[in-house]
C-alpha cells in the first residue's frame, strides 16, 4: 500500500515487532519515530502510529497531537502495546481515553506484548520494582500475588495474529477510498 506509512516508538522491542508485522502485511513503508523528521508525509493518505504504554501513556503520543494539527486531511490510526492482557477491554479503553482526544475519531487498536527487563533502561527498571513492591503490599486484592509473580521475569505474549483487526480496518478503508475516488 503506497499511500500508508507506519511510524512507531519502541523502548524494549515489542512495538517495533508489531509495527514491522503491520508494515509487512500491508506492504508499506515504516519509520521509527526518531527518524520522522526525515520523512515527507505528503504522499501518504494514512499514518499508522504505534507506541508502547508506559504509566498509562502511549510512548510518542506527542506525534499524534502534532499529526492532527499539521496533517488534518490524513487518516490517522493508532495502536498501543502493553503488558495488559488482550482480553482486558477496560484497560484498552482507559489507554485510549487517556491518550486520544475525545472529540476526534481515531481508530485505536491495543496489542498485548510483555515485559523485557533485558532491554529496559534504569529508570524503567526502577519503576517496575516500585510497582512490584506496591502490588506485594496489596495482599487483600484478588490476583495481586499472580501479577507480582508475572512481573518478576521478562515475558512476551506478542502475536502476529493480533494485528488482523487493524489490517482489516486499513484494507477496508483503502477499498472505500478507491470507490469514492472512482465516482
Amino acid at each position: 500500500m503506497e499511500n500508508v506509512v507506519v511510524v512507531y516508538k519502541s523502548r524494549t522491542g515489542f512495538t517495533d515487532g508489531y509495527a514491522h508485522w503491520i508494515a509487512e502485511e500491508l506492504g508499506c513503508e515504516i519509520y521509527p519515530l526518531e527518524n520522522v523528521n526525515l520523512v515527507n508525509f505528503s504522499p501518504f493518505d494514512m499514518v499508522i502510529f504505534g507506541g508502547g504504554v508506559r504509566a498509562g501513556k502511549i510512548d510518542g503520543i506527542h506525534f499524534i497531537k502534532k499529526a492532527l494539527k499539521s496533517c488534518p486531511e490524513k487518516q490517522l490510526v493508532v495502536f498501543a502495546t502493553g503488558a495488559a492482557p488482550q482480553e482486558d477491554t477496560e484497560a484498552a479503553k482507559r489507554i485510549q481515553q487517556g491518550n486520544i482526544p475525545a472529540n476526534v475519531e481515531i481508530p485505536f487498536f491495543y496489542f498485548q506484548s510483555g515485559i523485557n527487563y533485558e532491554r529496559m533502561k534504569g529508570v524503567d527498571k526502577l519503576i517496575m520494582s516500585v510497582v512490584r513492591m506496591i502490588m506485594r503490599g496489596m495482599k487483600e486484592k484478588e490476583g495481586s500475588d499472580q501479577m507480582v509473580q508475572a512481573m518478576k521475569n521478562s515475558y512476551d505474549y506478542s502475536s502476529r495474529g493480533d494485528i488482523e483487526p487493524l489490517i482489516s480496518y486499513v484494507r477496508n478503508w483503502e477499498d472505500s477510498s478507491l470507490l469514492i475516488a472512482d465516482r
